[in-house]
């Protein structure tokens, strides 16, 4: 064969290949606040199952909040390459390596993000729930 039919061969090939299929990015939202979206998969879970799983938190964090008179705590822990960031003492999400290059920054940026877009968000809601 030619180098012109070894390059159609190519190219049938790259345009006959399976696409890696794209993950479908989740909002992480609760009580009308809008704190982050999920862009990457991690723990086994999918962007959508990581943001379902969140839900679970926010309302473990209102009940600490709320009922038992916890104060609104939010911290960033570093999990080796990881970061936790916790709410009222409840480890509610991580920052992977996957979440910061889909939003193009570092862990730590994006774990800072995600951590001051918790504390805003969950204080303009409680500052509404008192009210």
């Amino acid at each position: 064969m030619r180098w012109s039919g070894w390059l159609a061969v190519l190219i049938l090939s790259a345009l006959l290949a399976p696409a890696v299929p794209q993950q479908t990015p989740s909002d992480v939202a609760f009580g009308g606040e809008y704190f982050f979206r999920l862009r990457a998969s991690a723990g086994g879970l999918s962007p959508e199952e990581r943001a379902a799983a969140l839900q679970v938190r926010f309302t473990l964090v209102f009940t600490r909040l709320l009922a038992q008179g916890k104060p609104l705590t939010v911290q960033v822990h570093s999990l080796g390459a990881v970061k936790s960031i916790s709410v009222a003492g409840v480890p509610f999400v991580t920052v992977t390596a996957a979440d910061a290059e889909a939003n193009q920054m570092t862990v730590e940026q994006l774990a800072n993000v995600w951590a001051n877009n918790l504390d805003q968000g969950l204080r303009r809601i409680l500052s509404e729930s008192v009210r």
